[in-house]
């Protein structure tokens, strides 16, 4: 408890402008991924093997950009800062432990940046503004990653186990105080998540995304107690790869309860109009 109390503080200190549920939830992450070393592993394994698949499939190799780059444990980093010129590490917080693995490790040429691409804050500023002004339509739409146009000569972009927890982080934030759920629309979690296939789906390069869709909580007797969909209806991209990870074994949340969450790898996303 001391050491994430510590690693709380440090974060906080070096990125003052992180939410503060945001670097808990990080620091969680980090202690659970600590935990259940052997039971993500095959999950971590076949997240590098569905970036490496994709990275093969890119015949210039200037950027890549890794969106929910965390803890570094499912992203080739080494493969990656040999490959391309240039690395881009998007996340919502950076842990010191990763920004001090990529200091040690001597990855020139990779860098951070520190952003929410969940697109929250922007639907709620659209959503005030068709309040105050009674307009149904503004003539703009949702672009969470228009934020990687800006950066030169990209050729590769990797979603990395972040849109489920787009989705379940716009939950918890309307559930929250501060979190303007009076202002925003009924299908919010529903749009952002959209919003992040759309936003890969309009990039002019090579897109990878591996993501959880779904996840059964069952009993030691097979029987499930929980079935839900991870993307509140939004249809995923067709997978080229499939497995199951168990976020959380028996044990991690209740004794005689796991939580598996179904896992799809998929190329060049495109979204179904």
């Amino acid at each position: 408890m001391l050491a994430e109390a510590f690693l709380f503080a440090v974060t906080r200190l070096i990125s003052p402008g992180s939410r503060a549920s945001a670097v808990r939830d990080a620091i969680g992450l980090r202690a659970r991924a600590s935990r259940r070393h052997a039971a993500w592993a095959e999950h971590e394994a076949r997240t590098r093997a569905a970036i490496d698949h994709a990275i093969d499939g890119v015949a210039v190799r200037r950027t890549a950009v890794v969106l929910g780059s965390g803890l570094l444990r499912d992203v080739p980093i080494d493969r990656l800062s040999s490959m391309f010129n240039k690395v881009v590490l998007v996340d919502i917080v950076h842990l010191p432990t990763v920004r001090l693995k990529v200091f040690l490790r001597r990855y020139p040429n990779v860098t951070f940046l520190t952003r929410d691409i969940s697109g929250y804050d922007r639907l709620a500023e659209q959503s005030r503004i068709k309040l105050a002004t009674g307009q149904e339509d503004l003539g703009v739409r949702l672009d969470p990653l228009g934020f990687i146009r800006k950066i030169d000569e990209v050729d590769l972009v990797i979603s990395a186990n972040v849109l489920s927890q787009i989705a379940v982080g716009a939950a918890a934030r309307l559930h929250a105080k501060d979190g303007k759920a009076r202002i925003m629309p009924d299908d919010a979690v529903t749009q952002l998540v959209a919003g992040h296939l759309d936003g890969l789906a309009q990039l002019p390069c090579k897109t990878v995304i591996v993501t959880d869709v779904a996840y059964v909580r069952r009993r030691r007797d097979g029987v499930i107690i929980e079935n839900r969909d991870l993307l509140c209806g939004v249809t995923p991209p067709f997978p080229f790869d499939t497995w199951d990870w168990p976020v959380a074994p028996f044990g991690e949340e209740a004794a005689d309860e796991e939580r598996i969450h179904r896992v799809i790898a998929a190329e060049d996303v495109a979204v179904d109009l």
